[in-house]
């Protein structure tokens, strides 16, 4: 139970910070930064809980990780058009749609759990 909060705390405070990091004209770095250290706590944290979902619901396990990859992915190639100032509203808005999505798989491999 605590691995999930975790994650989930994790995942909370690592969207604001891309949504500062992508919004804001100031501290970016720092944003980044943060944000950076979250992907490291989230994907230890996941890996013990993908232990226990396994049994439970592989397909769907395979799925976020693969989902999860391409947020990380698309959050890094904003982060460096941001710097180049070069960033479009599709790149934005694909960043959100998967951090979305990501997380809605999140919450379905763990049974809607705080929600339900």
């Amino acid at each position: 139970m605590v691995w999930l909060w975790i994650h989930l705390i994790t995942w909370i405070v690592m969207a604001i910070m891309i949504l500062l990091a992508l919004f804001t004209k100031s501290h970016t770095k720092i944003y980044e930064m943060i944000t950076r250290v979250g992907y490291i706590v989230i994907i230890v944290t996941g890996i013990r809980l993908a232990i226990r979902a396994w049994a439970f619901k592989p397909t769907l396990l395979v799925v976020k990780i693969i989902i999860a990859i391409i947020f990380i992915a698309l959050t890094e190639i904003a982060f460096a058009r941001k710097s180049q100032k070069n960033i479009s509203n599709s790149l934005i808005w694909a960043v959100i749609i998967f951090c979305l999505v990501t997380a809605l798989l999140g919450f379905a491999l763990a049974g809607w759990y705080p929600f339900v």
